[in-house]
Parts: structure tokens; sequence; C-alpha cells
């Protein structure tokens, strides 16, 4: 008995990890650094910008404070030899350093020229307000407006803070980008990792060529079994063919025996997300959708019942009782054969009484 407990507890704690990302972040872009640069500016407690000193080569002086106090005495930084050179070079740009306790040394941040550092004076100036969970809104909307931007770096960091903001934020700045913008970046092969965000922002097109763009690369996917970026044309499929989109799905993978589990992996993904988007109003096409994704998650199990512990996770996190027979048998013939892991499934079976019937959901 206290094994058995233990097992439930470690399992739902197992679950309750696994099923909190997707509110917080849209799974599909996050393979990125966790701490973004306004991350790091908003939890210093001092941030400048600093040069050479004419007076001390080798050696950096502060030049302007950006956030809290700093002076020459407090301050002691080596210039490295490629810093040096590319400030003699020009004058105007300068080295950002921050610190996070007075008690801390500073710590180098990134070289700025001036555009970059008017980037960063904007940052550190709104910053205040993006520590509050009401105006997280505006920390998204500040960043989607920057990724039309032609400086690379500011261009970067942009892509990094809209790619981790949940999927129903990327969503709404969507028609930030300019289709033809997309399209171009989407063509850059050399970009091919970040291509995940504008994927998804080329979803919520419903110009006729993006719609056949999306289906062409689809199925492209599909016929040679790539799995580059695969999460995100799932989803931008789905929204392309809202009608038949998960079922036509279901039929290119989960029917296919013969697919690599990192497929299917990548296409319970783009389904995970969609299936744990939360409407406003949740309508019932929000509805709809997520009964159809569980629909497809039963023929998945039929042809890949290794997924049984991803499911499990999903349906748990959705808080809908549906599989439960199908999951049951395949937990039991996990049972006989001692092989694997299936805490989010056993989780899932002690706790699916207490959710909704699926065909009753109707607040997801």
């Amino acid at each position: 008995m206290r094994i058995k407990l233990a097992v439930l507890m470690a399992c739902a704690l197992y679950v309750e990890m696994m099923s909190a990302a997707p509110a917080v972040a849209c799974a599909i872009c996050v393979p990125y650094p966790k701490a973004t640069l306004a991350d790091n500016l908003i939890k210093a407690d001092a941030v400048i910008m600093a040069r050479e000193n004419p007076e001390k080569p080798y050696f950096f002086t502060p030049v302007e404070i950006l956030k809290g106090a700093a002076d020459e005495a407090d301050f002691k930084g080596f210039i490295d030899s490629s810093s040096r050179r590319k400030l003699r070079l020009n004058s105007e740009h300068a080295v950002i350093f921050q610190r996070r306790k007075a008690e801390t040394g500073w710590k180098y941040v990134a070289y700025a020229d001036t555009e970059y550092q008017d980037f960063i004076r904007t940052i550190v100036k709104r910053s205040g307000g993006w520590q509050i969970n009401s105006l997280r809104n505006d920390r998204i909307a500040f960043f989607a407006k920057q990724l039309n931007h032609d400086h690379r770096y500011i261009r970067e960091q942009a892509y990094l803070e809209v790619g981790r903001a949940p999927y129903s934020s990327i969503k709404l700045i969507a028609g930030s980008v300019p289709r033809d913008r997309i399209r171009g970046f989407l063509a850059n092969w050399r970009l091919i990792e970040w291509h995940s965000l504008y994927i998804l922002m080329l979803g919520q097109s419903r110009h006729p060529d993006d719609i056949a763009y999306i289906r062409q690369k689809l199925e492209g996917a599909a016929r040679f079994g790539f799995k580059t970026n695969l999460s995100a044309w799932v989803t931008a499929f789905i929204e392309a063919y809202p009608d038949n989109g998960i079922e036509e799905i279901a039929n290119l993978y989960f029917k296919n025996d013969d697919r690599s589990i990192e497929e299917i992996k990548e296409v319970c993904t783009g389904l995970s997300v969609l299936g744990s988007e939360r409407s406003i109003s949740a309508g019932p096409g929000v509805v709809n959708r997520r009964r159809r994704i569980v629909n497809s998650y039963a023929v998945l199990l039929n042809h890949h019942p290794i997924m049984a512990d991803w499911v499990a996770k999903d349906l748990t996190a959705w808080r809908i009782q549906a599989l439960v027979d199908q999951l049951a048998e395949i937990r039991e013939r996990e049972l006989k054969h001692a092989s694997g892991s299936m805490f989010a499934v056993d989780y899932y079976l002690s706790m699916a009484s207490n959710f909704l019937r699926l065909e009753s959901t109707n607040n997801p």
C-alpha cells in the first residue's frame, strides 16, 4: 500500500510539472535560452554602459548608468582585445554590464552599437511594469513589433521573447509580420532552427497561397520523414484546415505503424499545444477541436501504444475523462511485460473519475 501511494504521489508531481508548461509557453518554440536579455536586465540591480577609460587603457569605465548605481571605484572591468578594437573603431559603441547584488561582481551582457543601446534603454525603462503579470501582454506586444527590425540582434531577442509566449498570444500578434517577410524567412534554410515561430504565424494566414504552401510542407515532411519543425507545421496545418486537418494528420502519421517515435512525438507536440489552448470565450470551436484531438489519440493508441503516457498527460492537463478503457488495457499489457514507465497513465487512471466526461466538457 505504501509503495502504491508513493508511486501515485510521484505520478502527481510528474504530471503536474509536465502539464504546466503549455499554459506558460508555447511548447513548440521553446528550445532556446530560458533567460532572455530582458529577463537579465529586469533581475539586475544595476545596469551600465561602459567604454575604455582614456586614462587607463585596457580598462572599462562607466559612461551611462541605466539602472541602479555604479562608479569607477565600484566598477572594475578589463577590456578584451576584440572589444577594444571594435570600440576604437566605433567611438559611440559601448559594452553593457549588469550586477545582481552590490556584493557580487559585474557581468558582461552585450556589445552594443547605438541602435542596440537604444533598444536596451527602452527595455530597462519599460521593464518595471513587465514584472506585473497583468502587463505581460504589453511585453509580448513590444517585442512582436521588433520582429521586423533590420538589426539582427534586436530581431533575435524579439524572436526569443515572442517564441516562448503562450500560443494564444502568438496567434494574436501573428499579423505583426507581413506574410511576404515570413515566406522569405522560411525560404532561408540557414535559419531553419528559427522557423517554428514564423510557421505558427503563417498558420493564421487565410491567403490561399499560404494555405497551399502549408499543405505542401506538411505532406513533404510526411513523405520523406522530416522531423525538423514538424510540430509547427502540424499546428499550422490544422489551423489552415480547421474542418479536417486533425483527421488528415491522424491518417498521415498515427495510422502508419512505420512512423518513427520521433515523428510521432513531434506530431503530438502540435496537437498538445492546440488542445491546451484556452479561448477567451471557450467557444464550441475550441471544445470541438479538443474532442477531435482526443479521437485522434484513440487512433494513436491503437497503432502506437508506447505513446500512452503522453496521451495520459494531456488528458490530465485538460481534466477530461476519455480513453480510460483503452489506457487501462495498455497498462495491463505493460504490467505483464514489466517494461517501460507509465507514471502518467497510473496517475490518470486513478484520477479520471474526478474529471468531466468528454461529451459534457464545455469549459476547457
